[in-house]
């Protein structure tokens, strides 16, 4: 006797990843959800989440100007992320916020009946840009990056789901100042470290998740041969809604 088992039309799955796709092209902060859950997405399912991710540079990092401000600065964003179920214990992923999308590789390690151990790869780019203030400077350029979670994750009866756990990540970033002065080529790079705390409250396949990332960085960069350094904490507050076909 052979049991059936549920295999994602391909419906579902192409609207994720349309989704994830349009929102890269929304808003202005390019913020790193890690939007982890309690664990990958089963095979033969597809999860969608619409929501906002908003990044908030402390320290030194803010307030943001110039070369900083092309490469990291503040603001909130749509966010939105598509994952499908490669298997039993790995899943594929597309997160948007902003300007910038990630895709990544994720697996997971059951622990026991209630907690398991995320871990994955992922890889993101987009467009950078600063926006007009009142001296008239204005960037744009692009950005690009590795982020590496490690989570701890809890289920109670695919009810409660919560995660903590630690992020690595570096990220450079070109472009161009421009002003009424002329242009100056800019560029920068950055190293990133810290930990993330989520939690998720819903009922089969409907889930409302919340997160809080909080990560020291620090950059370095160029402009107009003009060298910075500035190093401080930013924080990345998430929520979304997340739905699994």
């Amino acid at each position: 006797m052979t049991s059936a088992r549920a295999v994602p039309s391909g419906a579902p799955a192409r609207l994720a990843l349309s989704t994830a796709a349009i929102v890269g092209f929304l808003g202005c902060a390019p913020a790193l959800p890690t939007f982890s859950g309690a664990r990958t997405t089963p095979e033969g399912r597809t999860d969608l989440g619409l929501g906002m991710a908003s990044r908030v540079p402390t320290g030194d990092l803010a307030p943001t100007e110039g070369s900083l401000d092309l490469a990291a600065p503040a603001g909130i964003a749509p966010a939105a992320f598509a994952r499908i179920g490669l298997n039993h214990d790995w899943d594929l992923g597309l997160v948007a916020a902003g300007p910038s999308g990630r895709l990544e590789l994720r697996t997971h390690t059951r622990l026991s009946t209630y907690i398991r151990v995320h871990g994955g790869v992922s890889a993101f780019g987009g467009y950078a840009s600063t926006p007009l203030d009142l001296s008239n400077t204005h960037g744009e350029g692009w950005r690009a990056g590795v982020l590496v979670p490690v989570v701890v994750t809890f289920d109670v009866l695919s009810i409660l789901e919560a995660w903590v756990g630690v992020r690595l990540g570096a990220e450079r970033a070109e472009g161009m100042l421009s002003s009424s002065y002329g242009g100056a080529p800019t560029s920068a790079w950055g190293l990133r470290g810290g930990g993330v705390l989520g939690f998720a409250l819903g009922f089969r396949r409907v889930h409302l998740l919340a997160e809080l990332g909080v990560d020291g960085e620090w950059w370095q960069g160029e402009s107009n041969m003009l060298r910075f350094e500035r190093a401080g904490v930013a924080l990345t507050p998430a929520v979304a809604l997340r739905v699994r076909f």
